[in-house]
């Protein structure tokens, strides 16, 4: 009798994490695909869980990034990634630059949504509450807060980060990675 509730909680939890995935890949990206997305966020998940930093969180989805790739898209993906790196230096900067004005960015506008998301896991893992009711309320926390609003947030603190020759080398990368045609790309150094 009580497997039946506990099978209902762990729905309910899946159905959480797959409603701010499908939001995630309608707004952000699907670059990924559904099943290597999904490792994405059980990886953010379990972090959440660890209580790490927003920057290890950070560090932890660029050091597995390229194990997330789908296989189909690793040549086209190394090729998109070398003309970066290559526009990158003819544009008088460096790939390190690059990954830190991302981060930076990312850092910077998910923030306040993440100490918001860490304060409820503290506060549910003080009382006590299983790792399963964690994540469906960090779930349910991060799906309220993922907007346009927020991704447009991200591409402007990128923008006022880089130099108009470096965004215009990310621009072709972004354009394949992330659903741009939702946002406002074009390159303006003072909204971010």
């Amino acid at each position: 009798m009580r497997l039946l509730p506990a099978l209902l909680f762990i729905g309910t939890v899946a159905a959480q994490q797959a409603q701010f995935q499908t939001k995630f890949m309608n707004l952000v990206t699907d670059y990924l695909g559904p099943a290597n997305t999904g490792k994405a966020m059980d990886m953010v998940a379990q972090d959440l869980l660890a209580e790490k930093t927003i920057q290890q969180v950070m560090d932890h989805l660029k050091q597995d990034f390229m194990s997330l790739i789908p296989g189909n898209k690793l040549v086209s993906g190394g090729l998109m990634l070398n003309s970066f790196m290559t526009c990158i230096k003819k544009a008088g900067s460096s790939m390190d630059k690059a990954m830190a004005n991302i981060v930076g960015a990312f850092t910077k506008q998910l923030t306040p949504l993440y100490k918001k998301v860490m304060t409820k896991v503290k506060a549910m893992k003080k009382n006590k509450k299983a790792d399963k009711e964690i994540l469906n309320q960090g779930f349910k926390i991060a799906t309220s807060a993922l907007t346009k609003k927020l991704v447009q947030g991200v591409i402007n603190v990128c923008m006022a980060k880089s130099t108009k020759a470096e965004y215009d080398c990310a621009v072709p990368a972004m354009n394949t990675i992330l659903k741009t045609s939702l946002y406002n790309m074009n390159y303006d150094k003072k909204r971010g």
